[in-house]
């Protein structure tokens, strides 16, 4: 549902990078990544209600931060403080931090974007 949904919105709204899930191993930089999602219910087991978790990774090549900042910011723009509906749920996201790093091999930028949505079934 979630990821589901931030792929859409991102795929659409982003540009200057193609979104995946699973990039391709020839792929070239930079791309915007949906990464870890972790779901954890409101109250007991069995509440249908999530407080989520999802990392989205931006890949950039070059000396420069700006282009990877630049995508973060789009990012942020298209799901920061935004609402969605669907049949089945109401999904409220909002930025916990946003960080974009050199890469290892300093041949360019990781950024990380971590975003909290709040997940409320309509059942």
């Amino acid at each position: 549902m979630a990821e589901t949904t931030t792929f859409d919105i991102l795929d659409q709204g982003v540009t200057g990078a193609p979104v995946f899930q699973d990039v391709p191993e020839d792929q070239p930089l930079p791309v915007v990544i949906i990464g870890d999602l972790l779901s954890v219910p409101f109250a007991g087991t069995d509440d249908p209600d999530r407080r989520i978790t999802l990392t989205i990774i931006v890949l950039t090549e070059g000396d420069e931060r700006r282009p990877c900042v630049a995508l973060q910011d789009q990012i942020e723009a298209l799901l920061g403080g935004k609402s969605f509906e669907s049949a089945d749920w109401n999904l409220h996201y909002s930025v916990a931090s946003s960080a974009a790093e050199l890469a290892e091999d300093a041949s360019g930028y990781v950024g990380t974007t971590i975003l909290t949505i709040l997940a409320f079934s309509n059942s």
